[in-house]
């Protein structure tokens, strides 16, 4: 454990709750690309979300750009 304390800042391993607009808030932990599976609410960090949410905290409104678009996303939680 190399002494880190748990941070409430999104890494690889955290399990992170966003809201897209009016949409139902997700939840899902954010993996390495080889165990990346959306379905079982793993996504990658090298995702458009992943990327974007990484080493941002609870509160921050952050930008996701995919090839379809922008939008914006609430962090809610970070575990």
């Amino acid at each position: 454990e190399n002494g880190k304390k748990k941070s409430d800042t999104v890494q690889i391993g955290s399990k992170v709750t966003i809201k897209e607009g009016n949409y139902e808030a997700e939840t899902f932990t954010i993996v390495g690309v080889a165990e990346a599976n959306p379905r079982d609410g793993k996504i990658s960090n090298e995702s458009p979300i992943g990327k974007a949410i990484l080493n941002h905290k609870v509160n921050d409104t952050v930008k996701v750009e995919t090839p379809g678009g922008t939008y914006n996303v609430k962090i809610l939680k970070v575990a």
